[in-house]
């Protein structure tokens, strides 16, 4: 087996849980032979998926109980809490949730390679366990390009990104690439009934999101108030977005359904509102929605500021009411 996978797929397909099932599998003691099913469930390349952890060894025991030794586990400082993690005790670690880095930084990379080179605990394979790797910043990514380029025999990189084009090449090229396919429909996690199929549409499958229907329910609200008048809704009768990141991210995805049935298209993340998206379509003028589109793409960059949230969500809702007078 390669020394590094790295598993990627876009945010919210599941590669934080395959990469956890690949890790316990590596270091189990007894592992199993996985069914066809299940491997076709972890969506994993073959190699990674043909074994699952028994659960009952002394290995799985240490996994469970978040003390396995042989596993190193490296991720932004703030996406800590949200993968379950407990790393608090970590070296170097931010003292305060606010202080918590987005990125993976230099310190955690010398500390897996100081780790990758040590003797294994318990005698068997050790696994590194990086995620998301896009989120190594440059002198990270080239402390962990040293290491990839000799890798220690005893260790396995198991890596996810949300992103490749973010990763240097030289890293990409020295792992073995694996995309992870979309959930199936019958994932355990899948929402279900139409009120599921609504929201798989809105995610496009990224049901392993933290919440996949952020922003749906006021999305749908929006479109029903514009679509029932032919004038051009007061942006004070708007409904506020929940905050201003989702309404970004909201209003992106109804700005491309409305560019979708402009030009004949179904739409996509809201085909369920198939008839209001219509209504709306033939009174915004193609270029002013593109210009809109540019607009909300650079908000987007925006999101991770400290920004006033009610001014920048009327502002939004301003925009957004301007829009469908914009073909008039």
């Amino acid at each position: 087996m390669n020394s590094a996978w790295l598993i990627h797929a876009p945010q919210g397909y599941g590669k934080w849980q395959a990469l956890q099932q690949a890790a316990a599998a590596l270091l189990c003691e007894s592992p199993r032979v996985a069914q066809p099913q299940q491997q076709a469930q972890s969506r994993l390349p073959a190699p990674l998926a043909q074994h699952i952890a028994c659960g009952q060894c002394a290995s799985c025991a240490l996994l469970q109980a978040g003390a396995h030794p042989d596993l190193l586990v490296v991720a932004p400082e703030s996406a800590w809490s949200a993968l379950g993690l407990q790393l608090a005790a970590e070296e170097g670690a931010a003292a305060t949730p606010k202080s918590a880095s987005d990125d993976i930084r230099i310190e955690q990379i010398r500390r897996l390679n100081d780790w990758a080179v040590s003797t294994s605990h318990r005698g068997r394979a050790k696994v590194a366990l990086i995620y998301p790797a896009d989120a190594l910043n440059p002198a990270a990514a080239n402390a962990l390009l040293k290491t990839l380029e000799e890798p220690p025999p005893t260790v396995q990189f198991l890596l996810g990104a949300h992103r490749l084009d973010a990763l240097l090449p030289t890293i990409r090229s020295r792992c073995r690439l694996a995309a992870l396919p979309r959930p199936a429909d019958d994932d355990a996690a899948q929402p279900k009934g139409a009120a599921g199929a609504a929201v798989r549409a809105w995610c496009q499958g990224a049901i392993h999101q933290a919440d996949p229907a952020a922003g749906l329910d006021w999305a749908q609200t929006l479109l029903d108030i514009a679509s029932r008048s032919s004038r051009r809704p007061a942006s004070s009768a708007l409904p506020p977005p929940p905050d201003f990141a989702t309404g970004v991210a909201a209003l992106l995805k109804i700005g491309s359904d409305l560019q979708r049935v402009q030009v004949g298209a179904a739409p996509l993340y809201l085909p369920q509102q198939a008839t209001a998206l219509a209504a709306l379509a033939g009174r915004i003028a193609a270029l002013q929605l593109a210009e809109a589109m540019r607009a909300l793409a650079s908000k987007q960059r925006l999101a991770g500021f400290p920004l006033n949230q009610a001014l920048a969500s009327d502002t939004l809702l301003l925009e957004f009411a301007q829009l469908l007078s914009s073909g008039d």
